[in-house]
């Protein structure tokens, strides 16, 4: 099985290295993508889907695709023979170079200028996602999976995993309280269970054994070179994560809520401002880092522009880093990217003494995003942390259903 692992690898270092110059040519058509997280492991490469082509107006473009997910990117541009590439909504860049049928670089997922780059391939052509994993599956792991995350360690939890296969295609996300993998995608192939996602956030692999009895054992998880785990599953349809109520709650005697935070401006924005009084208001505790808060804020544009001449506003507080204008740079990016018109704050570094000051009215297991709905008289009516997005199919749906029922009826409040 390790022999098969290096296949992709061993192929793409031979492309960069064949005889003739090298032709920096980014043909049209399928390009497999490889993140090499982990040098000493190719077992846990980190492979994605690409398109590469040319719109109708001559512009290059490309598109990373997660199974239902297809990320369109065009911030495109070349410096010399490197092309450069920068993934929408956060600050993750690649830059590489064509060899011949294949791509060599690197995927920085701060950006080039904070450095801690992963080795990035591509191979041209290939669309299976584990183009080493091509035995026929021996079972199907579609269905509901309780994932106990570092079984035994104290830092032991319980994610649920929902999957979906087709022949030896898988297809799902992974959930938890803080939130979900968002689109994963990747095979069963024997016995080996392997998922990748990478959407300019996350970079994440889980791979495991089917066994025989039907569970999913010695798996392994990667995010990043410190962001790694170990996992075991077994098929439980009635498993639940806790609700929000149960992790999150408001502090007694705590209220009234309010802040006062900057804009990109250097506005000071408070809750107390007439904009706000006698308004149904959403507010997140957010960050342009955060993938979560990405499929949030979405939706929230949509509540924002959908309500807002009915009486609702939204505004966000973005936990970042303590250098203000960079946060802000990232911020406005993210802001634009994700089509909000709502004000974006900085609330300041996110670590949890800075976020539990600002947000003063909570206690418990906060996750970001978090979200506070206060009613027109100003009290907190509802508090929810975390969030699972669309990837994750009717938990999205039911979020969006019973989030749109609360904001109507405190409207006609």
């Amino acid at each position: 099985m390790r022999t098969r692992l290096l296949i992709l690898s061993i192929a793409l270092l031979g492309a960069m290295g064949s005889c003739g110059e090298p032709k920096n040519t980014f043909s049209d058509g399928s390009w497999l993508g490889v993140l090499n997280i982990d040098t000493e492991d190719p077992s846990l490469q980190v492979p994605f889907n690409m398109k590469h082509y040319t719109d109708a107006k001559g512009v290059e473009r490309v598109e990373v695709i997660n199974a239902d997910e297809v990320i369109s990117v065009t911030e495109m541009g070349r410096l010399g023979d490197t092309i450069f590439m920068r993934m929408p909504v956060f600050t993750s860049e690649f830059y590489f170079t064509v060899r011949n049928d294949s791509l060599v670089g690197t995927y920085y997922p701060k950006g080039k200028l904070l450095g801690n780059g992963y080795a990035f391939y591509g191979l041209k052509g290939e669309v299976n996602r584990f183009p080493w994993a091509t035995d026929a599956p021996v079972g199907n792991v579609g269905g509901r999976w309780e994932m106990v995350e570092n079984p035994g360690q104290p830092d032991s939890s319980v994610m649920i995993g929902e999957f979906t296969q087709k022949e030896g295609v898988v297809t799902g996300s992974v959930l938890s309280p803080g939130g979900d993998m968002r689109y994963l995608q990747g095979v069963l192939s024997g016995s080996k269970f392997m998922l990748s996602g990478v959407d300019g956030a996350h970079t994440v692999v889980f791979t495991a054994t089917l066994s025989e009895d039907g569970q999913l054992v010695d798996g392994r998880f990667l995010g990043s070179p410190r962001w790694r785990s170990t996992w075991k599953a077994s098929r439980n349809d009635t498993i639940t994560l806790p609700q929000s109520d149960e992790l999150v709650r408001v502090k007694l005697g705590s209220e009234p809520f309010t802040f006062a935070l900057p804009n990109s401006t250097g506005d000071t924005i408070s809750l107390n401002d007439d904009e706000f009084k006698g308004k149904v208001v959403i507010v997140s505790a957010s960050g342009s880092w955060c993938p979560n808060c990405m499929d949030e804020t979405r939706l929230f544009a949509e509540f924002y522009n959908k309500y807002s001449d009915k009486g609702l506003r939204v505004v966000a507080l973005c936990f970042e880093s303590n250098d203000r204008e960079a946060s802000f740079r990232s911020i406005n990016r993210f802001k634009e990217q994700t089509g909000a018109t709502y004000p974006f704050l900085y609330a300041g570094a996110r670590g949890r003494e800075n976020r539990d000051s600002i947000l003063y009215v909570l206690e418990g297991q906060m996750a970001y995003p978090t979200s506070i709905i206060i009613d027109k008289s100003g009290k907190i009516r509802s508090v929810h942390t975390g969030f699972s997005g669309p990837g994750t199919g009717v938990h999205y749906t039911e979020y969006v259903d019973k989030t749109t029922k609360l904001i109507e009826a405190l409207l006609a409040e």
